[in-house]
């Protein structure tokens, strides 16, 4: 595999090229505070123009590192895995078409946002929603799929197929008539799809995204309550098909600063202690949202078996839009301020199990005030592990996260019955930046040791061993110049 370098010609020729739609030295603070030297960025505004710039990064010996809308909030955001790679931004392949409602489906390319699909939803397919990650309204669907995200309705590269790639020589890879059906996600024999999620083996300029029907009940269900047995009750419900979708379960920590920035949100203003107090009462609890979507007497028997299941301990409520709408203007008018307050300031978290994106679930983050989340006032680096539905593991996992790094908050997804991602997010000051990267990799490692490995990385960490001799393989046959987001996803990582 080669290893490219900046040259001088490589200065010369990006902007004389591609002077119209490439940026000298572009920002490169993001919110992890991770540092880059990034020369350029390119936006080209067509899939001809990728292929230009792929041909000129192999002239020039320039590694080159796509994404979508650079929007991978603490994983490093737009910024390449090594320094001297020109940024290639696809946020300007942005179109939307091909609706089949026959397999519910849609075409999208990567520099659609949550935000633009779901106003073309509205616009030409009310009946239909898709499945929302937590990360914002700027958020690229088809980005967030490709690094296996996770969405209130599932995972998100469950959603994905139909991927249409451009190699690093210009050749494409995508679906073909007589080997490709809409309608089913894997075609008989090789699936080139597999190969485009977490790799860097080409540039996906568009895929098939599935969608779903909205259903006659679509409600957000909460419980609080002690940690072990909001477990213990969720794994029963999965087990008994109770509940079919993942449960977001947040810790005390993660609910005390959401309550706070969702609150700074609606009113404009920070909240006082007290005001968050009032508002949420349960910020020192463990909470979890499961949506329960089908006809309204099938989720209403699906509630009742849920609520007959509940642990010790426990506080079950369910919501929709229409209740919540109705309970804030009844209780704004007759003066219950704070608890009108506390339904608008959760509608947009709970809005996000029913397909409606918002910025609502960056509203933990300390110091962000709306905007650019790389610009908030203090830095954040995320990380996970992967388990079994069970809270010794949970446990397990956030030890080893606060015995390096004190300052810290999780979130538990548990994705069925069987398997549980714990999410942690370590938040520091700008001059604690250092530091917090030596203990996130200090953390990594302990965690593999222990038996549990991550699903998604940060630019900053390599892959665990074990499977790179198949990945080198793959890049040298596809890759040979090693052009395209050297470091990324493999066992070394050029910047780390």
């Amino acid at each position: 595999m080669g290893n490219p370098t900046l040259t001088e010609e490589a200065e010369c020729d990006w902007p004389a090229r591609f002077g119209s739609w490439a940026e000298r030295a572009p920002e490169s603070r993001s919110l992890c505070r991770t540092t880059r030297t990034i020369p350029w960025r390119v936006r080209p505004p067509t899939v001809g123009d990728v292929r230009d710039v792929l041909r000129e990064a192999a002239r020039s010996g320039t590694p080159i590192f796509p994404v979508s809308r650079g929007r991978n909030w603490g994983y490093g955001s737009h910024l390449p895995s090594q320094s001297g790679s020109v940024v290639l931004d696809l946020g300007g392949l942005n179109a939307i078409g091909d609706l089949d409602r026959g397999s519910l489906s849609v075409r999208i390319e990567p520099g659609v946002t949550q935000a633009e699909l779901f106003e073309y939803l509205r616009a030409n397919a009310p009946d239909l929603a898709m499945n929302v990650t937590g990360s914002g309204l700027g958020t690229s669907v088809l980005g967030n799929a490709l690094d296996r995200g996770m969405g209130y309705n599932g995972e998100k590269d469950r959603d994905v197929y139909a991927i249409e790639a451009l190699l690093p020589d210009g050749t494409s890879v995508g679906p073909a008539e007589g080997l490709h059906h809409k309608s089913r996600r894997e075609p008989a024999g090789f699936w080139s799809d597999a190969l485009f999620f977490q790799s860097n083996l080409g540039i996906v300029v568009g895929a098939r995204l599935r969608l779903r029907l909205h259903q006659e009940a679509e409600d957000a269900v909460i419980l609080q309550g002690p940690f072990d047995s909001l477990v213990a009750t969720l794994r029963g419900a999965y087990a008994e098909r109770v509940i079919d979708k993942p449960t977001h379960i947040s810790g005390p920590g993660r609910t005390g600063r959401l309550g706070f920035g969702l609150l700074r949100s609606l009113w404009g203003r920070k909240p006082t202690p007290q005001e968050v107090s009032r508002c949420f009462p349960e910020q020192g609890t463990f909470s979890a949202l499961v949506p329960m979507h089908g006809r309204r007497r099938v989720v209403d028997a699906a509630w009742h078996e849920l609520r007959a299941m509940a642990g010790p301990g426990l506080k079950l409520q369910r919501a929709n839009a229409s209740k919540l709408d109705l309970a804030a203007r009844w209780l704004g008018r007759v003066g219950a301020r704070h608890k009108a307050a506390r339904i608008m300031a959760l509608r947009p978290i709970l809005a996000l199990t029913w397909g409606q994106p918002s910025d609502a679930g960056l509203a933990s983050l300390d110091g962000y005030e709306g905007g650019d989340p790389d610009l908030a006032g203090r830095g954040a680096i995320y990380g996970n592990a992967v388990s079994s539905v069970d809270p010794g593991e949970a446990q397990r996992a956030e030890a080893i996260v606060r015995a390096h790094w004190k300052d810290c908050a999780f979130t538990w997804i548990l994705l069925d019955g069987v398997c549980m991602i714990t999410i942690y997010t370590l938040h520091f000051d700008d001059q604690a930046a250092a530091g917090v990267h030596l203990a996130n990799a200090a953390i990594i490692g302990e965690l593999r040791s222990s038996g549990l490995p991550q699903y998604r990385l940060d630019i900053d960490t390599p892959s665990a061993p074990g499977g790179e001799g198949v990945a080198r393989r793959l890049k040298a046959a596809f890759d040979p110049l090693g052009l395209i987001a050297p470091g990324r996803y493999e066992s070394r990582c050029a910047d780390a």
